[in-house]
């Protein structure tokens, strides 16, 4: 029963706490995974997080339920045929767990059964667990989901061992990655659909390690004993070995080696570089604008950089009262056997869209995809939006950069990375469903970027929904996270 409660879950630590040591009055912080700005509630002080780009350590903290652990292995006792037994050894051992987290899009095109054109865009939030360590099985494929607000300190290896033993990374990154691509088809799977063109892509992905205390505990019953493996947070039994088993068992995992590059979670002042004044708190943004001297930051390598931003103008005789969208926008040169997709011209060819009455750029000049960039928790309409911004190519003045205090602004999201990996979905997105010459350049595109930018871009409010100022697309409010 242990196997099969296992195997079907998913991994999902969508309330988890991520937690760490003030590094100048030593507190605790507790802050949510997504935040990129703390700030100490003991000292006060306001601090970026460095090293999200690579691979993070946390591990969970054992709860011990003495009750439920007997009651465990009573039961275990029983289906083995034994009344009673000793326990000779009990020990805690840290077993890691490469975690996979990421947007998936998946784009389809074909006929379904009645022969009618299908394009469809399916979507999923991937969030998967997997043993990291080979040769053992502690009975949990993976670490399912955990009831309520658990903190994860990040790893220390001598704060552990003071409780048990840490067993090593032997899953290296490049496998972990192989094993998470593996992860992003299951329930996209298309069974109606006779497929002619699909692409999916894992956007946003992040991997870390999460170290998951398992009890194990030796028991003397008779001429046989056994040796059992609880989960140590839900004390519950996931294995019954035999002494020989777990010996060899234990003989594997000596015998392992870490094989990953870790990176080391750490802190700046939040303060704006070029003036040193502290930043506006917005604790999931990404982009982080001065309102001293204008400037807009990013953090790249424990340093912050400074982006290139605009402020799209309002037409002439528009109403005032506007919110300002931030959109990731970037040029992009499209090659497909021997064919080139690059300037406005070959676009407007490529998505056989009708002209519109919004003011574009001249043919010949580059063409830009427009990502939005705000937390919006509608992928679809979000798809829609950057779609429909794409393909009208509009036009537009920019307002001087230091009005940029004055405007109502929505915080940027998206990192430039998760924009830039949508590319190729937003390609598929304006690709004609009923065009197998323009799904053939799309098989094998190949697709490189250039000039990336935030631009914020003008929105009026009109009921239940937002309103392009200048092109006319819209999304819904309620899409929005503005809580951020």
């Amino acid at each position: 029963m242990a196997r099969k409660w296992a195997d079907n879950l998913a991994f999902l630590f969508m309330d988890f706490l991520l937690s760490i040591h003030c590094p100048q009055c030593g507190a605790d912080i507790s802050f949510e995974e997504e935040s990129r700005v703390v700030r100490c509630q003991y000292c006060g002080s306001t601090l970026h997080i460095t090293g999200r780009s690579g691979v993070f350590r946390n591990y969970v903290k054992p709860f011990e339920n003495i009750p439920r652990m007997k009651k465990a292995l009573r039961g275990a006792l029983k289906a083995l045929g034994a009344k009673k037994a000793l326990i000779s050894e009990k020990k805690l051992l840290f077993a890691p767990y490469w975690r996979v987290k990421g947007m998936v899009y998946k784009w389809v095109f074909g006929k379904d059964v009645q022969g009618r054109l299908v394009k469809e865009l399916k979507t999923k939030h991937l969030d998967q667990s997997f043993p990291a360590y080979c040769g053992v099985d502690l009975g949990l494929r993976s670490l399912g989901i955990r009831p309520g607000a658990l903190k994860l300190p990040f790893f220390d290896r001598e704060e552990m061992s003071k409780t048990g033993s840490v067993m090593k990374v032997e899953l290296d990154f490049k496998e972990a990655v192989k094993q998470g691509s593996l992860l992003t088809e299951v329930g996209l799977d298309e069974t109606d659909i006779q497929v002619y063109l699909e692409r999916t892509r894992l956007v946003g992905e992040r991997y870390n390690i999460i170290y998951f205390p398992f009890w194990m505990v030796r028991l003397s019953s008779g001429r046989k004993p056994r040796v059992l493996i609880l989960d140590a947070v839900a004390n519950t039994v996931t294995r019954v070995l035999t002494e020989e088993q777990w010996e060899v068992m234990e003989a594997r995992s000596k015998k392992g080696r870490s094989r990953v590059n870790i990176s080391k979670v750490g802190f700046i002042a939040f303060k704006c570089p070029n003036c040193g004044w502290d930043l506006p708190l917005n604790r999931f943004d990404v982009i982080h604008l001065c309102g001293t001297c204008k400037r807009a930051w990013i953090e790249q390598g424990g340093r912050f950089k400074g982006v290139r931003f605009e402020i799209a103008d309002l037409p002439q005789g528009a109403r005032q009262d506007v919110i300002y969208l931030p959109v990731w926008v970037f040029q992009a040169h499209i090659t497909s056997n021997g064919q080139v997709l690059k300037t406005v011209a070959d676009l407007q060819r490529f998505s056989k869209v009708l002209p519109s009455g919004v003011k574009q750029g001249g043919d010949q000049e580059r063409f830009y995809f427009f990502m939005p960039a705000a937390k919006i928790r509608n992928i679809l309409a979000a798809d829609k939006l950057a779609a429909g911004l794409t393909n009208k190519q509009p036009a537009y003045q920019c307002v001087p950069a230091e009005r940029i205090a004055e405007l109502k602004t929505m915080g940027v999201f998206l990192s430039p990375r998760a924009a830039g990996d949508m590319a190729e979905i937003l390609l598929c997105s304006l690709t004609p469903r009923n065009n197998r010459e323009r799904q053939d350049f799309v098989k094998d595109a190949k697709i490189s970027i250039d000039k990336m930018h935030v631009l914020w871009w003008p929105f009026h409010e009109q009921r239940l929904f937002l309103r392009d100022a200048i092109c006319g697309c819209g999304i819904q409010k309620g899409t929005l996270d503005v809580g951020c």
